[in-house]
């Protein structure tokens, strides 16, 4: 190791043609080296005594440099063995989302002036008259359930009545009035038990027909049926029978003459019954009526409030239900319509 070292050593301080001209010179290096070597071994001894000194790095072996060539053909090697860097894809964008279409603006309508109607006339006495009927018509329930007829005679009619001749009413009803009165009995018997099927299913349809309409609109009809009479002055005026209406309790002579009338009920005419019942109760002291009164006056209480806004109820059913078609004016009798006609 001393020997390689000082080699390198008086390479370094000689020349180079000396150290390889002869073997003499071989031999003379050596010693140089050595009292070189020792020379700086001795000044060198104190450090080397308290450390040791690191070993020398082995030098990797110089690789020999060949041609340019050589150089650029490497480089190309190099580079494509080098795995090419994947390029980084750019950030995707983010697309701003499409912004909402703007709402135009809604043009305004130009105010369309309201046409003022024109005042309704006032209206005359008559026409007033007439209004009154009309409304008054709409609520005694004028149009009635289609009905068959229900006698042998209205039957043989609807049989017999001939059509399509130029004959006068009158005298198609004197022809078959002739014919009825020649009919047998059989065919009366046939007339008559046909009269009675049609009266059955007339009823049955007259109850489903009340019964389509609230209690107090019937009420309500029986008394515009009232009013209509009094004021076309008619003789008789039908009411509607239904078994739902409240009965108004009857008063203590009432009920005192329906218990005595058939006591005073002789040979005679029921008027001098009731006569003789009426006659009899006003004769009777007030402790003799007392029993009556209190029972006249039970019922009452009983009762009491079962006709409580009865017309409001059936007008508000009006209200909510108008007949589609309107009412005509109910015509006058012949008689009370000289009558106005004479007093005018």
């Amino acid at each position: 190791m001393l020997i390689s070292f000082s080699r390198v050593v008086s390479r370094r301080a000689l020349p180079s043609g000396l150290v390889f001209a002869s073997v003499s010179a071989r031999r003379v290096v050596p010693f140089f080296a050595a009292r070189a070597f020792c020379g700086s071994a001795l000044v060198r001894a104190p450090a080397s005594a308290t450390a040791k000194k690191a070993p020398a790095a082995k030098k990797a072996p110089a690789v020999k440099k060949k041609g340019a060539a050589a150089t650029k053909v490497k480089a190309k090697a190099k580079t494509a063995a080098a795995p090419k860097t994947k390029k980084k894809a750019a950030p995707v964008k983010k697309k701003k989302a499409a912004a909402a279409p703007k709402k135009k603006k809604k043009v305004a309508a130009p105010k369309v002036k309201k046409v003022k109607k024109p005042a309704k006339k006032p209206m005359s006495p008559e026409e007033k008259e007439k209004a009154k009927l009309r409304y008054l018509k709409m609520l005694s329930l004028w149009r009635s359930p289609p009905h068959r007829p229900a006698m042998p005679w209205n039957c043989f009619v609807a049989e017999n009545m001939p059509k399509g001749t130029n004959i006068s009413q009158g005298e198609k009803l004197q022809q078959l009035y002739a014919r009825f009165s020649k009919a047998t009995p059989a065919e009366l018997e046939a007339l008559r038990v046909k009269s009675q099927n049609n009266a059955a299913w007339n009823k049955v349809q007259v109850d489903k027909w009340i019964k389509s309409f609230p209690v107090e609109v019937v009420y309500l009809a029986n008394v515009a049926r009232r009013r209509l009479k009094r004021l076309l002055k008619k003789k008789t005026a039908s009411m509607i029978q239904d078994d739902r209406q409240p009965k108004r309790p009857p008063t203590a002579m009432a009920r005192f003459i329906q218990a005595n009338f058939e006591s005073h009920k002789g040979a005679g005419p029921n008027y001098d019954a009731f006569k003789k019942t009426v006659d009899e109760w006003k004769s009777m002291s007030d402790a003799e009526r007392k029993p009556w009164v209190d029972q006249a006056k039970a019922d009452q209480d009983r009762c009491k409030g079962q006709f409580d806004n009865f017309a409001l109820r059936a007008k508000k059913y009006w209200i909510e239900n108008k007949p589609k078609r309107r009412p005509t004016v109910p015509r006058r009798p012949a008689a009370a319509a000289k009558t106005t006609k004479t007093s005018t």
